[in-house]
């Protein structure tokens, strides 16, 4: 269950301080925009009513930050708020519906104020005041009492000159108008008070509003203890808008004041979202009571669900536009996946680290390393984790938790609005495996760099993310089911990954040498280097999971051995390395017939128009016809070479129903073999020419 997991995850946080609680359960530290523009209405009543605004304030400053497009050179202003500060004004917006409306329940009078736009060549008409106070009054808690009629019509007149004020810097950029209304009311036991000195700066618990306007000479200052716990019961009452009772459904604490699940800050449990609600709660009218559905939560437990909910928000994160966009296209199809290259739709991830029983030996210790998990940034001089080559977005395992007394899960998906699509939930992950797996990766693109080298192959970057090589081997269809394979250690399939290849460098290979493009010789060079790292990988992989793996020789090695060893001496003993031997000698029989004929062997004489290259064409049109070849067109071939095709021919022969059987395989190391030919040759023309003739 999602929200138990987010539970266990927020219960390690609420022994947290009063400005760590409103930093996660508020939006202040995420939104700080509204920070731009703030407007306090100082109102005191202890002598009567009165009410005066306050300037207003910008809570943060504006920097300039450079962006380098492809073109030229561009400058933009940043706000960067006082998010510290913010936190004496806490907010929250409504991650569904219009947040232009009252929703929920305000703990502190604190109320947002958006820019007016444009609509159809018109700006949007002024507040009404009088109804955007009202509205929100309402739905305030802990005001010392209700205003008149009189009181509240004296607000709203402060709001409207807080308003023109904000349109008239909205109009100075680079203020973007997002904006706070904020009703201080300084009093024994309320958020606000009265001081009669200045706090100091990075005072833990009192923050500065700005000095009175009503009492010249005192500050308004904001209590952080009785700030935190206003707004976190402000919340539970929202979770009791869709039902409650007297037990807990998580911990079974009873009786108990047990409220839903439900918030507003956390669109995974809305109301308009029916995904996870059973086909009889699905009707609009039949979503009444959210704690029937899913269960209700005592306070602790719903301030755990809230505290885990925000660590959720901070360390999910966009996983790379190479994998969405590799999401998305075929893994069969050489031209499709040209076609297919536009932009992908965002998706997201975010590692939960559960469960936190077994602690570090102190509470501060525990704290840094949590710290250390919600800023995804690893610590100098420890061995904290990166996640991104893992999990395809940013995050980090501190090591403090590197160990299989925790476990990993991590969530996929795509969110807009209230909508949410859940793309993976791959629980039960060991840190150990992630440290392997990143170890292996590091393995393998360290031992890739040979053949990049000799491919001339540069864009080697992507390779380094484990879900963009998995998406690349089998497609977004089965990336989520392989990519939780791999993680828990379990066996992957090979076959599905040498047919996809195989299809594609046919493809490629077809629109290089028939149609002359060389945007597909590249993506040959690619689909290549894809597939030697892919085998390494799984190499290692194997080896990993179970102390063994497939057979496999490196290329160099394989390369050697079929343009070295004497003739008489070669076997083949597998598909690949008969595609691949194949492969060599076509390549190496194309550069004499272009010699003599200046045409490319393959498109002349193997390849036709619309048909898919299969081992019997090869064998058929190429292996089995080399000599016929040179008779006829009076080529001049070496005895060497001679030999060397006849095993191989002969080889095809004998093998002719396993390579039918695996002729995936053989296709893939064919086009391997055809482009790593020229490799060879560079390097025996070199030992010729620095050490003579060889014997």
């Amino acid at each position: 269950m999602f929200i138990e997991r987010l539970v266990a995850l927020g219960r390690e946080y609420l022994q947290g301080s009063p400005a760590e609680l409103l930093r996660m359960i508020s939006d202040v530290w995420e939104d700080g925009r509204f920070l731009q523009n703030v407007g306090i209405i100082e109102i005191s009543l202890e002598a009567g009513f009165q009410a005066k605004r306050l300037p207003l304030q910008c809570w943060g400053e504006w920097s300039e930050k450079t962006i380098e497009g492809k073109r030229k050179t561009k400058t933009e202003r940043e706000f960067l708020p006082e998010r510290q500060r913010g936190l004496a004004i806490p907010f929250s917006r409504a991650s569904s519906g219009n947040p232009k409306v009252p929703q929920g329940r305000y703990g502190v009078p604190v109320y947002l104020l958006f820019p007016r736009k444009e609509k159809k060549g018109k700006e949007e008409k002024p507040l009404n005041c009088d109804t955007f106070l009202s509205g929100r009054l309402e739905r305030t808690m802990f005001l010392p009492r209700s205003f008149l009629e009189t009181e509240q019509k004296a607000i709203a007149a402060l709001i409207k000159e807080i308003e023109d004020e904000r349109d008239l810097a909205a109009t100075q950029k680079p203020n973007d108008g997002y904006g706070l209304v904020v009703l201080a009311i300084p009093g024994d036991g309320q958020p606000y008070r009265y001081s009669e000195r200045r706090p100091p700066p990075g005072d833990p618990r009192s923050i500065l509003l700005g000095e009175s306007v009503l009492y010249p000479g005192k500050w308004i200052v904001a209590d952080l203890g009785i700030l935190a716990e206003q707004f976190r019961i402000s919340k539970l009452e929202e979770g009791r808008e869709m039902g409650s009772s007297d037990h807990c459904t998580l911990c079974g604490a009873t009786p108990v004041d047990a409220v839903s699940a439900y918030c507003k800050s956390w669109s995974w449990l809305s109301a308009t979202w029916h995904a996870p609600f059973p086909e009889e709660r699905k009707k609009k009218d039949a979503i009444e009571n959210l704690g029937e559905i899913v269960g209700t939560l005592c306070p602790d437990c719903y301030t755990a669900l809230l505290l885990g909910a925000g660590v959720f928000s901070e360390v999910s994160g966009s996983i790379h536009q190479n994998i969405t966009r590799e999401l998305f296209l075929p893994v069969a199809s050489a031209g499709g996946r040209r076609a297919g290259s536009g932009k992908a739709p965002r998706i997201q991830g975010a590692v939960l680290l559960l469960p936190l029983e077994i602690k570090p030996d102190s509470e501060a210790v525990l704290q840094d390393a949590l710290a250390v998990y919600r800023s995804k940034t690893p610590r100098p001089g420890r061995r904290d984790q990166a996640l991104l080559a893992i999990t395809g977005f940013d995050g980090v395992l501190p090591e403090d938790f590197a160990t299989d007394d925790y476990r990993l899960t991590m969530t996929y998906f795509t969110q807009s609005n209230a909508d949410i699509h859940l793309r993976a939930l791959i629980e039960d992950v060991l840190p150990s495996t992630v440290g392997a797996l990143r170890d292996l990766l590091h393995n393998c693109m360290e031992g890739s760099v040979g053949i990049a080298h000799a491919l001339e192959f540069t864009q080697t970057d992507r390779y380094q993310v484990l879900p963009y090589l998995l998406a690349r081997a089998y497609g977004g269809s089965y990336l989520w089911k392989v990519l939780g394979c791999v993680l828990h250690r379990e066996p992957v399939d090979w076959g599905s990954f040498l047919a996809g290849s195989a299809i594609r460098m046919n493809g490629y290979a077809r629109e290089w040498l028939l149609g002359g493009d060389l945007i597909a010789h590249w993506n040959l060079k690619d689909e290549v280097y894809f597939y030697w790292l892919y085998r390494q990988f799984m190499f290692d992989y194997g080896i990993l999971i179970q102390r063994g793996g497939m057979k496999l020789q490196d290329w160099k090695e394989l390369l050697k051995r079929i343009s070295e060893d004497q003739p008489a001496s070669l076997c083949f003993e597998d598909p690949e390395e008969l595609g691949f031997a194949a492969g060599y000698l076509v390549r190496l029989f194309g550069k004499t017939y272009y010699g003599k004929l200046k045409k490319d062997f393959l498109k002349h004489r193997v390849l036709s128009f619309g048909a898919t290259l299969r081992p019997d064409d090869i064998w058929r049109l190429a292996l089995s016809r080399f000599q016929e070849y040179a008779v006829k067109l009076d080529l001049h071939i070496e005895e060497d070479f001679r030999q060397r095709a006849a095993v191989v021919e002969c080889t095809y022969r004998q093998m002719r129903d396993t390579v039918e059987k695996r002729r995936d395989a053989f296709i893939g190391a064919f086009w391997s073999g055809y482009m790593l030919a020229p490799i060879a040759a560079k390097e025996e023309t070199t030992t010729k020419h620095e050490g003579g003739e060889k014997a």
